[in-house]
């Protein structure tokens, strides 16, 4: 059986802040899971944490995430690379991963780390800050917009391929996550932090991979 609709699952529910286990998004249904998905029904259906904002308009396409105590509604998410190598950190558990990228945000002066989401090579994820919190990712375009980290990139360039320098399972996740938070609001843009800056960063053409 695939695990794919549980990973989605998953996803969803600890983008909203209920803990799904340390193996995070693995499409398999353990206890911390159903725990999870338990808490979500008995919160009907809300967010683990209070909310930043009135209620969404009376005919929302999904539930509206908001950023900050200025209310900006999520409408793009941003793809980014850690631009580490593929054997960056090898056989340790994704939390120690997103504990180093936070120590490196954290020497930059920032309070955390700086995405939202994170995606290691074998597909597992990692929640950064939270959706309702607005992230440092983007010079100029944090607010209203939703990071996402990609493992690997090192030595990649913007007119390179997807699987250049990441993973099937990447690949795979990455669109499940789009799709899941696309669920929760209305997201109108995906693209890469290349877009809004002169780097190679996240090592690929975002819109033209999403259209694939």
């Amino acid at each position: 059986m695939t695990r794919e609709p549980t990973r989605l699952i998953q996803t969803g529910l600890a983008a909203l802040g209920y803990d799904v286990g340390r193996a995070g998004a693995d499409g398999l249904v353990g206890p911390d899971t159903l725990a999870a998905g338990r808490a979500w029904l008995a919160a009907g259906g809300k967010a683990a944490m209070a909310p930043v904002a009135p209620p969404p308009p009376s005919k929302p396409t999904g539930a509206m995430i908001y950023q900050g105590a200025a209310r900006y509604p999520v409408r793009e998410i941003i793809v980014h690379c850690a631009a580490t190598r593929a054997d960056w950190m090898a056989g340790r558990a994704l939390s120690e991963k997103v504990a180093e990228i936070r120590r490196w945000h954290l020497a930059n002066g920032w309070n955390d780390i700086g995405y939202h989401h994170i995606i290691d090579r074998d597909g597992s994820t990692a929640r950064g800050r939270a959706e309702t919190v607005i992230g440092s990712h983007t010079l100029g375009k944090n607010s209203g917009t939703i990071g996402i980290c990609l493992l690997g990139g090192h030595g990649s360039a913007e007119t390179d391929r997807f699987l250049d320098h990441f993973t099937p399972e990447q690949d795979r996740v990455l669109r499940q996550m789009i799709a899941s938070i696309g669920l929760r609001t209305q997201i109108q843009r995906v693209s890469g932090h290349n877009e809004y800056a002169a780097k190679a960063c996240p090592g690929f053409n975002v819109p033209l991979w999403l259209k694939r």
